[in-house]
Order: C-alpha cells, then structure tokens, then sequence
C-alpha cells in the first residue's frame, strides 16, 4: 500500500470577534498565527506544580536572556473594599485612565494545577494550542510530561483523531494536524495537505526542494550509505505531482542527514572495535526498520480518519448552513422584507455561513445583506422592465408585420374573375391606410416622450408655452429646442425635435419583400447638452424655450474647444447658428460643449452683402411671418416676398418676415469662415516663366546586393530588380 498526502480538514484558529463568513460562499480556512508549534518538546525536568501563579514565577526573567534576580518582597498592603470580591471571585476589576473598570482574569494563575487540568481535559486540541499561545506560564504547562493526559483527552474529545504517528508526542501530532495552515520551511500560509509520510506540512516549493527521489539518492548524496534509505520514513508523493500518489519513493533530506548521522556514531564505534558495537548497529537498523514500517503502516490509519471527518465536516456545514439560511430567511421578513424577495434573493447567491448564527454575528451581518437586497431589487426592477419592454416590441413587431403581410398578401393574391372586381378592392383597403400611418405616428411620439423622462420636469413647464387649444403639452414637449433625437438604424445627424423626425428618411434599400427592420429613435445625449449649454449662454430657458424662438434670435456661434484653422496665411474660425452648432457637437463628440457668442460687429462682418444664400430661392421651403397662409404648403422664395409686399413691407427681411420651413431641409446652413488674421493674398508675378523642358530620367542607380555587377538602373527600374531578386 503506498503513502498519500492528503488534506486534513482542521478547526481554524481564528479570533472569535473576526468573522470570517462570506456572503458570496467564499470560506477561508487559513491560520491567523505565523509561528506554527513546530520545535515544541515535552519538558524533562519538570515534575508538578502547585499553581500556575508558582510556573509564572519560575519563567518571569528576562526575555532577552537576562538573569532574574531575587529581592525582598515589600510588605502586602491592606486590601480596599472594592478588591475583597476580586479575590474571592479570582476576577480583577482593572481600572483605566477614565476611571473605569474591566474585568480581567489575571488571578487565574492561583488556581490548583489538578483543577487546571481538569478543565484543559474538556478542551479539544485547538483550545489547548490557543491556550499554549496566550502566556509563558500556560505554555510551560501545557507542554510538561504532567499534561500529556490532557493532550490526550482533547484528542479524544475532538472525536476520531487516530493515535499519535510514531515518533511523535502529543503535541507535536496535535501542531501538525491542528496548529495552522503554515508550510514547516517557509512558512507559507494556505498548505491544507499533511504528508504523513514524512511528518510534515509543505508547500509545493519546498517539496521540489526537499523531496529526494530514490533513484537520484547516489547523485544527491554520494558519500553516504544506500542502506540508509531503508531506515528513513518516506512519500509516494513527489513535489511536481500535485498530491496524486505513484509507486515511487520520495524522501525529505533533514531526514536522510538526521539518520545518516546516528548511523554513522554507530558505524564509527565498529570502526573503533568498541565491545557490543556490531550488535548495537544491528539493533538500531531492525529498530529503524520496524519504525519505517510502523509509520507506512499508521499512514493507511490517518488517510482513513482524513475522509471519514471530512465527510463528517462537510456534512455538519451543509446542515448548518442550511439551518442559518432558514434563520436568515425568518429575521428579514420579521424586519418587514418581503417574502418573494428574500426568496428570490436566496435563488440568485448562496450564503455559505457555517458558523453559528449569534446574535453579534447577525448584527454584523444584516447591513450587508440588506445593502445586497436592495441592490438586487434595483436588478430585478430593470429586468422586469427590460422583459416587459421585450414583450411590447414583439407584440407591436407582430402586428406590423401582419399588417405588412395583408398588403403584400393583397398585392399578391390571385388575380379575380373580373379586372373590375380587382380595381374597386383597392380604395376599400386603401382607406385604411390613414389609420395605419395615424397609430405609428403615435405609437412614434409617445415612445418619443418616454425617452425624454429622463429629463423630467419638462412637461409641466410646457403648460406656459400653450396658447392655443390646439396643440397639446406633449406636442409642444417635441418641439422644444432641447428635444434632439437620433435614429439607430442608419446613424444619422441628430434629429432636431418632431419636425426633423417625421421628415427622416433612412437610406437603406429594402423591398416589400426584405423590409423588415424600423427606424428606431432614441434621444441623441450629446445633442441635449449642446443645446442647453446654447440656450444658457443666450440666457434662455432650457425647459421652456422652443425652437422656433432660438430660430428667430439668428445668434450665430464659435465653438471654444475647436482651435482657429489656417488658410492662405490667416486665422479663420467657422460661425455657425445653433443648430449647425449641435450637430457639429455630436460630429466631434466633444464632452463638454463649450461656445462664444458672437457679437454684433463680427454679425455685421460676417453678414456681408456677400453672404451665401440657404436655402436655395427656388426651393419650396419659403413661409410668411406675418399670417399662416403658407402654413403646410411652403413656396419659393420669390412668390413669399411677392406675399409679403401685399401686406404692406416694402423691403422684407427673412428670419423677421418671411423665414424657410427647417423640416424639409435635411442640414441647417453651414458655418462661415470669419477670419480672426486676414489671409495673404500672393498677387501674380508679370514676368513670364521660363519654359522647363522635361528633364532625362536619372540612370545612375546600382544594386547594392550585387556587389560585383556594374549594371545601373532608373529609380522604377533598380526597384523592379530588387523585387523580383
């Protein structure tokens, strides 16, 4: 039977006041201590003691190897009132700088050592390790011949624990299985896995420095004895497989050096022809040989012990945390949580609390779970909405789509009887086409509105823009300047309120049969905070202004995070109206909009008599001021000026009296460049230029790879050559 390492499932030492629950399942069985009990020894020369207060005294010197001296004991002073129930009690009330008292257990120390014992007796063995931990007197205790028993009873209480591996005392088998989680050499925190082969908890890298392999013992070790393998304990287990056993021996190398120097004091005295000293060395290699099999055959014992109490633990820890979660479940709707939540919750994470569910724990505990809860309900809600959104876009999806199939479906069916009766179907059909363009330009618009309640606030401000009954505030809500959308479909320029959206067209191909896909609009952020940032430095409302009224103003803007360009020598920066401005925002995806306002000279400048006309004056997008008999029916521009006269302006100016429809013009007018340094005009040169005649081509080109040719070459050509080398 071979040797394993394996994992020995130990009780972490850890403070009581440091939970170490995850409520995301996590566990961490790690050792808070550094100095595992590693070189612990049972005392030779200590018989029994009184009291602890007498071992106290024994080992009170100087940390630092000093001696302690002995002095005369000053006269005992009459104790105080407040101090007769500490000395009957053995608890010391200890008092502060405040004034205020603690209960220590100092006087423990005058206990009688048989009632000590009696009470280490029901401890298990990680107590025991605790307690050598806390003092020097507990420590000299606990590690005496007289506590041995003691030792022994906490391995009983613990339950199951096999007998000590032999070669090893109590305590040193209570350290390994219990002490920590350190690795022996490097004290490495983490190391779950015991070798019982070689007695030892080690990291995989003292493993692959340590561990000699059987046959590389001659190399390792080629002064020493081969024999000695024989007499030292070993593992199947190298350092580079991972805790998987094979049918190699592996052995530590402090074992081999400890072993070869006792053989070698014996081997030494046969070479001094001392009397006995064969029959001694013989004795020693049947004694190492029994203890090497003593061992092997205790691994088997362990190894079986490891599964049954991990088996066991794992068990114990699903109960309990099966029992917490109800516990869990129980407290937070008593606080007033909803059933359907706290269940759901549990559906979505585990929490793996395998400790027992105090009340300070719970009280450390709730504010995380609560900051959880809420956090999931905020999922939740989004999902639920997300799925919501899901079902009506299908169900819409599915009513387009049949009413798509009805036209195709009727442009398609079979051909009638009678051509009449094919012809006189049509305006029947046809006069549901209003009441099939009226419900998606609805359905367009309150989807629309939805997508602005993000900037709430707007509608009840819109209240004071209506002056009519006609229109009503959500209207007016999409044709406020900030109303700026953005199709998803074909990426266009941002849609300025409704107007710009009605008239959008993506350009996609599609037929009859293919089209399947809808302009999907959405509010377009950076276009928002482009106008707003505009209308506030105009001092404007941004809830309330339209944009008609921004239209009228006819501000024109620099745009502050774009540098001056360079042309012919000057400076020039583009001035655009606020619309122009907002789409040339989104194109250069500036974050933060930043504007100049143009004053009224640079607007005098700009506005030459050689401005560039935009509209074009032939275009029917022209409308009068003045009375809405364009309203809907825009015209050129020469028939709105004719309009206008009839009213009586003999010199109409456009923006006051007559101004272009913005829906049916796809862009606003383009900046102009207003020059910040006048150009350098170069003039003409009168000289005539002198006839360059075509020159030669240069045939002074050699192949710096053929070293020995002298062939010279044109530029294309020696390039051509180099290629196909």
């Amino acid at each position: 039977m071979g040797l394993r390492s394996v994992y020995v499932p130990m009780t972490p030492i850890l403070d009581s006041d440091n939970d170490c629950t995850s409520l995301d399942g996590d566990h961490n069985m790690a050792d808070d201590y550094d100095s595992p009990l590693t070189d612990l020894e049972d005392s030779t020369g200590s018989s029994g003691y009184s009291s602890l207060e007498e071992t106290f005294s024994e080992s009170s010197g100087s940390e630092y190897g000093g001696k302690t001296h002995n002095k005369k004991q000053p006269a005992k002073k009459r104790a105080r009132v407040a101090n007769l129930k500490a000395l009957n009690t053995g608890v010391v009330l200890a008092t502060n700088g405040s004034g205020r008292k603690k209960k220590t257990f100092s006087l423990i120390i005058t206990m009688p050592i048989d009632i000590l014992f009696e009470i280490f007796g029901l401890l298990g063995p990680v107590d025991l390790l605790h307690l050598s931990r806390t003092t020097k007197a507990f420590r000299k205790v606990l590690l005496s011949n007289n506590a041995v028993s003691v030792w022994k009873a906490a391995r009983v209480n613990r339950g199951g624990v096999p007998n000590c591996m032999p070669g090893m005392s109590e305590v040193e088998w209570a350290n390994l299985l219990f002490g920590g989680s350190q690795c022996y050499v490097c004290g490495t925190k983490g190391i779950m896995r015991v070798d019982f082969g070689i007695r030892r908890r080690a990291c995989t890298s003292c493993l692959k420095k340590n561990l000699v392999y059987k046959p590389n013992f001659s190399s390792t070790f080629p002064s020493l004895d081969p024999i000695i393998m024989d007499l030292t304990p070993f593992t199947n287990i190298g350092g580079w497989a991972h805790g998987h056993a094979s049918g190699s021996k592996f052995f530590w190398s402090d074992d081999i050096l400890k072993v070869a120097a006792q053989l070698g004091m014996y081997q030494k005295d046969v070479h001094m022809f001392k009397p006995g000293a064969k029959k001694r060395l013989e004795d020693f290699k049947q004694s190492r040989r029994r203890y090497v099999d003593s061992v092997f055959n205790h691994v088997a014992i362990c190894d079986a012990w490891v599964k049954r109490d991990r088996q066991h633990r794992q068990l114990t820890a699903t109960e309990l945390r099966s029992q917490n979660k109800e516990l869990i479940k129980t407290r937070l709707i008593r606080l007033g949580h909803d059933t359907n939540d706290v269940a759901r919750m549990f559906n979505n994470r585990d929490y793996a609390i395998d400790k027992e569910l105090t009340d300070a724990r719970w009280k450390r505990l709730l504010p995380r779970i609560e900051h959880n809860l809420s956090e999931l309900k905020e999922q939740w809600r989004l999902q639920d909405q997300r799925d919501a959104s899901r079902l009506r876009k299908t169900h819409l999806q599915d009513m387009y789509d049949n009413y798509r199939r009805d036209v195709v479906d009727f442009i398609n069916g079979p051909p009638a009887m009678e051509p009449e009766s094919d012809t006189s179907a049509c305006p029947a059909f046809a006069d549901k086409f209003p009441e099939f363009c009226t419900g998606y330009v609805h359905q367009t618009k309150l989807a629309l509105i939805r997508s602005l309640g993000s900037y709430s606030g707007i509608s009840q401000d819109t209240l004071a823009l209506q002056n009519q009954g006609t229109n009503t505030p959500e209207e007016i809500l999409l044709q406020l300047a900030t109303s700026i959308f953005q199709c998803a479909s074909s990426r266009s320029l941002p849609l300025i309120t409704w107007d710009k959206v009605q008239y959008h067209k993506c350009h996609i191909y599609r037929t009859w049969s293919t089209m399947k896909a809808t302009c999907t609009f959405s509010i377009s952020q950076s276009g928002i905070l482009a106008a707003r940032s505009l209308l506030r430095l105009v001092g404007l409302d941004v809830k309330t202004t339209a944009a008609t009224t921004m239209d009228q103003l006819q501000h024109l803007f620099f745009c502050s995070n774009c540098p001056p360009k360079q042309e012919n020598g000057g400076l020039y920066r583009m001035a655009m109206d606020w619309r122009r401005s907002v789409i040339h925002c989104v194109e250069q995806s500036h974050r933060e909009p930043r504007w100049e306002l143009l004053n009224a000279e640079q607007l005098r400048v700009i506005r030459g008599p050689h401005a560039p006309e935009y509209p074009k004056a032939t275009d029917p997008v022209w409308y009068c001021n003045q009375c809405d008999r364009h309203n809907g029916k825009p015209v050129n521009k020469a028939t709105v000026i004719d309009h206008i006269r009839w009213h009586g302006t003999t010199v109409p100016k456009q923006g006051v009296d007559f101004s272009y429809d913005m829906a049916p013009v796809e862009l606003p007018p383009p900046g102009m460049k207003f020059f910040i340094s006048p150009p350098q005009l170069s003039r003409p040169s009168t000289k005539p230029q002198p006839s360059t005649k075509p020159q030669p081509p240069n045939n002074d080109y050699r192949c710096i790879h053929c070293n020995r040719s002298q062939r010279r070459f044109i530029l294309e050509g020696v390039k051509q050559h180099i290629k196909h080398k």
